[in-house]
């Protein structure tokens, strides 16, 4: 379709497409272990099953309630009966919390970081504290807890994915209330971008999955007939693409599902080449004249 935002690429997608198609054979991830995070509800639990579907060995869903993530983990234990699904009951803010899932691991090959938060939309300065704050909890310092707990165990050429934002790039002026949820993945992003040259063992990416609706969309008081809408499954296809060593060149690079993966790759010089998909402060660096 015709791109309704800014588009990197001529190509926009909605919804998963034969490149990204689930059971797509140059997407398969055999015998790999995949930590999941948040996969007890919306774009991470659809994430589950693309990555069932990949061939991996070991699926692994961690998030702070069991029932949610049982009722993920059992009809994907039907549907593959070959990949060993496990639930890990833990809080990615908290790294005492995580001593089962890093035991449980002899390594691993993804993790997809679904864990978020959004506050009620409020101004910073009309906001309740406890809920504006709880944003950064989950979404910087819980990115940033569940990486540094398994590290260690990261296999060869382990890739980390990271939800983010995509209205973060849009002007300040059209998103007043919502600054607790979009600088906290404004924070997340640039965090992918250390965590990227910091570990250069490790790719990192920050994606931004669509508009797509979920508890947390609703929860900022958008509804889908306000706007063009996304498919959970189109994430889900493309944190299968963006995982495989030929992507490697969006390391540490903010981008979007929706963007065409063969139109991406024929612009991998012009990313690679600058700053391209990185923050940094618009007009830097300043002229003089």
């Amino acid at each position: 379709m015709q791109p309704p935002y800014p588009s990197l690429t001529p190509t926009w997608h909605n919804d998963v497409y034969p490149a990204i198609e689930y059971t797509n054979p140059s997407l398969r991830h055999e015998g790999q272990t995949v930590v999941i995070t948040g996969a007890g509800s919306g774009i991470a639990q659809e994430a589950a099953e693309a990555w069932a579907s990949a061939g991996v060995r070991r699926l692994v869903l961690v998030g702070r309630h069991e029932d949610r993530l049982q009722q993920t983990a059992a009809p994907l234990s039907k549907r593959h009966p070959e990949v060993q699904v496990d639930v890990v009951v833990g809080d990615v803010t908290q790294e005492a919390s995580l001593e089962k899932l890093v035991g449980s691991l002899e390594s691993w090959d993804v993790l997809v970081q679904g864990a978020g938060y959004l506050n009620d939309p409020a101004t910073a300065a009309g906001c309740d504290m406890d809920d504006y704050w709880k944003a950064f909890e989950i979404n910087v310092k819980g990115f940033v807890v569940i990486v540094k707990a398994l590290l260690p165990k990261a296999a060869p050429g382990a890739s980390v994915v990271a939800l983010v934002g995509g209205s973060i790039v849009f002007p300040t002026s059209m998103l007043v209330g919502c600054s607790g949820y979009l600088v906290s993945k404004m924070a997340l992003a640039k965090t992918v971008e250390f965590m990227s040259h910091e570990n250069p063992d490790v790719a990192f990416y920050a994606v931004h999955p669509g508009m797509v609706d979920t508890d947390i969309f609703r929860r900022s008081g958008a509804t889908p007939d306000m706007m063009a809408m996304d498919s959970r499954k189109l994430f889900a296809g493309f944190s299968l693409w963006v995982t495989l060593p030929e992507a490697k060149f969006l390391n540490g690079r903010f981008v979007w599902a929706n963007w065409d993966i063969e139109e991406l790759k024929q612009k991998k010089d012009e990313i690679t080449s600058r700053t391209n998909l990185t923050f940094n402060m618009a007009g830097f660096p300043f002229t003089s004249s």
